[in-house]
């Protein structure tokens, strides 16, 4: 598969117009390689992860976190960014990060944990966006719209109604947009003119973060425990009210502290999160929410390997390996050992 047909099925899940705008996702390093044969998947693109994927011999590496929020020049040949840098360079590899454009997607793997849960009625917990349906009118000379009509035929999301030989009208959902534009953009002939416009349905809501509820409630005990075994380890801090029962669950995968006031308007008794902080835990005292802090890492360590999983699913017909490369969790625990009387 040519690399920038694999970088516009990334972005069919990870949009990159859906992304923050401090955001430093998408490429992050531009390889020598058109042809992708071998994909590896993971968190953080640490030398030890990037030195892993390229050893099993990876053209393309795609990470969540982007490479630097503040890219610099590699100055320091002993740091992190200079490693990782050049061991791209050296194997001609491409780095792509899908960061806050895969987070605000509800229908992704950012939403695991909503699914492992069985939440029912989940919604955006932040919204920052609505993805549209699009309408496209597609002309140009016959065989070149008519090279588009066969593209597109395929694909499931679109409805194509061709009016003549010279023009192509096609309707679609918000995720396929882009394939509709890749389309158009692939044809050789240059005759291709498109316009477009969107449309008030289908549509759906994007945005950090989700709330549901359980499809029955549970003692916090219980619900403890339910966690306990998703995330395969006890909870690592935990403040707030503990609720008698819980019912409806907030997430936010990563960083959440910034939603724990609309965690709580939610009516969530439960906010699941990572990197919370002492005056965090104070507010969540204030509001009487039950917060979770189960770690930055846990949370998307495993979305990324249900990334992994999803887009091995959807390239398989293109014969791309896809592999998920194990990170490392930056927080481990230590117990010191007790001393002799």
């Amino acid at each position: 598969m040519h690399v920038h047909d694999l970088i516009a099925k990334i972005e069919m899940e990870a949009p990159p117009e859906c992304a923050a705008s401090w955001d430093k996702g998408g490429v992050q390093v531009a390889g020598g390689r058109s042809q992708v044969h071998k994909l590896a998947v993971g968190l953080d693109p640490t030398p030890g992860l990037i030195d892993q994927a390229l050893e099993w011999g990876a053209d393309f590496i795609l990470v969540h976190h982007p490479l630097a929020m503040k890219p610099d020049f590699p100055s320091r040949p002993d740091s992190r960014y200079h490693h990782v840098l050049g061991a791209l360079f050296r194997h001609d590899a491409w780095l792509y990060a899908a960061h806050t454009s895969l987070d605000t997607q509800p229908d992704g793997p950012v939403q695991w944990l909503a699914r492992a849960l069985i939440l029912q009625h989940v919604r955006v917990l932040e919204q920052t966006g609505k993805q549209v349906g699009r309408w496209f009118r597609i002309l140009g000379a016959t065989d070149a719209v008519a090279g588009v009509g066969r593209a597109l035929a395929v694909q499931s999301g679109i409805e194509i109604f061709q009016q003549h030989a010279q023009t192509l009208e096609v309707v679609c959902g918000p995720a396929q947009s882009a394939l509709v534009r890749k389309a158009v953009d692939d044809d050789a002939s240059g005759t291709l003119r498109m316009i477009s416009q969107e449309l008030d349905t289908p549509s759906k809501n994007v945005g950090f973060g989700f709330v549901g509820e359980l499809p029955s409630a549970l003692s916090w005990s219980q619900f403890v425990q339910t966690v306990e075994g998703l995330i395969e380890e006890p909870l690592r801090t935990v403040a707030g009210v503990v609720p008698d029962q819980v019912r409806r669950v907030a997430c936010c995968p990563g960083s959440g502290a910034s939603l724990l006031d609309r965690a709580a308007k939610s009516g969530a008794q439960v906010y699941i999160t990572g990197d919370f902080k002492y005056h965090d835990a104070q507010m969540a005292e204030e509001l009487g929410l039950l917060v979770a802090d189960v770690g930055h890492f846990r949370l998307e360590e495993r979305m990324m390997a249900f990334f992994a999983k999803d887009l091995r699913l959807k390239l398989e017909e293109f014969a791309i390996e896809v592999a998920f490369i194990p990170g490392h969790d930056a927080f481990t625990h230590r117990f010191l050992e007790e001393r002799p009387a």
